[in-house]
């Protein structure tokens, strides 16, 4: 438990740092989104059957020029050699980006940890949104976590 609110923390100081509001990704129109909904997406090759849920979703009047703000989980990540179970509990998309990201409606039942405290620490850093695909915000969120990590606790 401390390892994952000291890694959320890393992340979130990353993304704060960072305000990831890079240009969005050119995705399919018309893909209509509600909370509850789990999501197959396009992974990186070492997460291949990785799932994503929408939490919440705002209505972005924080971010006027990106809009809804889909606050989602990910399960089935692997960052190798990070003290991670494979979750990344709260990460905030934007339309564009989820649209250029998802595939097909998942029927999977699996259960994905609860996303209100990341939203909360999201929230209170007034953190930055990911306009890029899922796939490149994991790899960036594994970047961020390992460039912040002591090399001992990488495992490496």
């Amino acid at each position: 438990m401390i390892v994952r609110t000291t890694l959320r923390h890393l992340l979130w100081a990353g993304l704060g740092l960072v305000g990831f509001t890079g240009t969005a990704m050119a995705g399919l129109p018309g893909k209509t989104y509600s909370e509850g909904q789990i999501w197959e997406y396009r992974t990186r090759p070492e997460d291949k059957g990785s799932l994503l849920k929408i939490q919440k979703i705002d209505d972005g009047a924080d971010f006027p020029k990106i809009g809804s703000i889909y606050h989602v989980s990910i399960i089935g990540v692997h960052f190798t050699g990070l003290p991670l179970a494979g979750i990344l509990q709260h990460a905030p998309f934007s339309k564009a980006a989820l649209d250029a990201s998802v595939t097909r409606l998942s029927s999977s039942k699996i259960a994905f940890p609860d996303s209100a405290d990341g939203i909360a620490q999201w929230q209170q850093a007034e953190g930055g949104v990911f306009t890029v695909s899922v796939a490149e915000a994991v790899s960036f969120t594994e970047q961020t976590l390992r460039s912040q990590m002591p090399a001992q606790q990488q495992g490496n």
